[in-house]
Parts: C-alpha cells; structure tokens; sequence
C-alpha cells in the first residue's frame, strides 16, 4: 500500500530569485563576481609577494603594528589605509578586522594572518 502512495514532493513552480527584479539579480551577479575577482587578485599578491626573497610577511606586519604590542588595531589599520591615499569608513575598517580577527578582540594578531 506504501509503494502505491505517490510522492509528497512537489517541483517548484518558480525559482528562489525569481522574487528578484532582473536588473536586481543582475547587480547580485556582479557583486559576487567581482568579490571572487579581489579573492583571486589579492591571493596572486599574496603569492607573488611570498617569492620575492627580501620580502618578509612578518617585518611587513610589524610595519602596521605602530605601538609594538603584537597585534594591529583598527586605528592603526586606518591610518595605513589613508596614508595610501584611500578613503575608509569606520565600518568598512572594522568589517576587515573582523574577517581576519578569529579570537574576537578587534585586533588582528600575527597568527591570525598567517
């Protein structure tokens, strides 16, 4: 009797962003793609950086740290950033340490980075 019942399982009838307007899924596509496009650029340089033989990943992170107490805060981040010449809001520096911040202090340590 089992084996004669049909399935519950129904095919859906529309897409999970067919909610979506299709310039909005547009601009979805293109924020991911361009989010991959900096993943892989700044992995290329990461690379890149690694081979050069006077390059040193440590000394470099200890070029942030301002104050010598191990970790880089978010102020010294700050400060690198625009002394580049980029403009940084409070959030966009605080959304960086935070990716690479695992033990939650809102600091990056050496160990976090490498």
């Amino acid at each position: 009797m089992l084996d004669r019942r049909p399935s519950n399982y129904r095919a859906p009838l529309y897409r999970r962003d067919d909610c979506f307007f299709a310039d909005t899924q547009l601009e979805h596509r293109n924020v991911w793609r361009v989010h991959f496009q900096v993943e892989t650029s700044s992995e290329v340089i990461r690379q890149r950086m690694q081979r050069f033989p006077c390059f040193n990943v440590f000394e470099a992170f200890n070029s942030l740290d301002l104050n010598d107490n191990g970790s880089v805060s978010v102020d010294e981040l700050r400060r690198m950033i625009e002394s580049r010449g980029f403009a940084v809001s409070d959030k966009e520096v605080r959304d960086l340490v935070d990716k690479f911040d695992k033990s939650g202090k809102g600091r990056i340590s050496y160990a976090e980075v490498s």
